[in-house]
């Protein structure tokens, strides 16, 4: 006869398949409110049962520097819709439910991974083959079926929303497949590397042709970092890095004129964007709050309300107070990450999310957004960042 598991361990099984089709489907769902949807309706199952069956140990949380710095962040946050202006229920509700989601993810994610390496590990495996397979089979349709011309920014339609995230979430899967290949056992065999091989290379090339060239540079500087930090032996280092650069200098001798015309167009939107906003900055302390919608008021860029930088987006809404918390929160992840540094999943999740922050210096408005795109580079590797802080304590644990 079959053993019956416990009631615990079934119910961490069906959230482990549960959560890796949901972040993997970001991908390929073509409609974000369908994925939205499911997103809602599992974490509002899974995070009351958690809750009702005491399934967890909310007390470990207090232990965890990542955890506490977020809250911190996150309430602070929630705090400054008291003082918003917004323009209809909808700007002080959306805020809510975003975090309310994220923070019931994060313990769904915590109950569900603790203590089980072989399940991130599955996780990765699977958000690197949907990720390379559904990028591949979209780049053959639109450059090869529809015969669209290069010159036509790539998108993966759906949870990724633009082109923009879409290259922040191609470029963290060539990271991802890169971490794989320096941090796994040297003992794989041939047919998984060659595999990721190609899922590296897939993910490079549809991730050049969005055109995102912050994604790109920073995919780039994040890969030699991971080399850098990889404990392969010093020669490997030295030729990987080699070669990168002698890809990189091609690739800048052939894109030269597409460069200089795409740094000069960034540099003069961004800084007229930043500028109009700083101008109906007022409220220098703790912000407009986070449920009101600053409007560019004069210039040619009048009516204008897309930040295009996190960082303004917390100074904007929070002031100094929520900026300097959100700069906290990086700060002791990063740190955390740096601490934890023997673990190759947590080094891998570290350099993950200091490209997601990089990613923020130019782009979006707030790291506080629905489970899509950005939000899947930026909290999901904090998050895997917290589950090994909190394995690393003395007698604590989350379950």
């Amino acid at each position: 006869m079959i053993a019956t598991l416990p009631f615990e361990e079934k119910t961490k099984t069906l959230f482990f398949y549960s959560v890796v089709f949901l972040l993997a489907s970001i991908f390929f769902i073509p409609e974000k409110n369908l994925h939205l949807k499911l997103f809602i309706l599992f974490v509002c199952i899974a995070f009351p049962l958690i809750v009702i069956k005491g399934l967890c140990k909310w007390s470990a949380l207090l232990e965890s520097r990542t955890a506490i710095a977020s809250f911190l962040f996150l309430g602070y946050s929630l705090l400054s819709l008291l003082w918003s202006e917004p323009e209809s229920s909808r700007d002080i509700l959306n805020p809510i439910k975003d975090i309310f989601y994220l923070v019931s993810f994060w313990v769904i994610f915590l109950f569900t991974f603790n203590g089980e390496d072989r399940r991130l590990q599955c996780l990765v495996k699977w958000l690197i083959i949907v990720g390379s397979t559904t990028a591949a089979c979209y780049a053959a349709y639109h450059y090869l079926y529809l015969d669209y011309p290069l010159t036509r920014r790539f998108t993966i339609p759906g949870p990724l929303v633009d082109k923009v995230r879409t290259g922040f979430c191609l470029g963290a899967g060539a990271l991802l497949c890169l971490g794989s290949l320096l941090y796994e056992p040297g003992n794989r065999e041939r047919k998984p590397t060659i595999l990721l091989l190609l899922a590296l290379t897939i993910f490079l090339v549809t991730l050049v042709l969005t055109h995102t060239r912050w994604a790109i540079a920073g995919t780039l500087f994040f890969g030699f970092v991971m080399v850098a930090l990889s404990p392969t032996k010093k020669r490997t280092k030295l030729l990987i890095i080699g070669l990168g650069l002698m890809l990189l200098i091609a690739a800048c001798l052939l894109l030269t004129p597409l460069i200089d015309i795409y740094i000069e167009k960034g540099q003069s939107s961004r800084f007229h964007l930043w500028s109009g906003y700083l101008k109906e900055f007022h409220h220098y302390w703790f912000g407009h709050g986070l449920g009101t919608t600053i409007y560019i008021a004069e210039g040619g860029l009048a009516g204008w309300h897309a930040y295009h930088s996190v960082y303004l987006g917390a100074l904007l809404s929070g002031g100094f107070v929520g900026l300097t918390l959100l700069l906290l929160m990086i700060l002791t992840v990063l740190l955390t990450g740096w601490k934890l540094r023997a673990n190759p999943y947590a080094v891998v999740a570290t350099i993950l999310f200091a490209f997601a922050c990089t990613m923020g210096l130019l782009n979006l408005d707030s790291v506080i957004s629905k489970p899509r795109g950005y939000w899947l580079i930026f909290w999901l590797p904090l998050i895997v960042i917290s589950r090994y802080e909190l394995n690393s304590l003395p007698r604590k644990a989350f379950v």
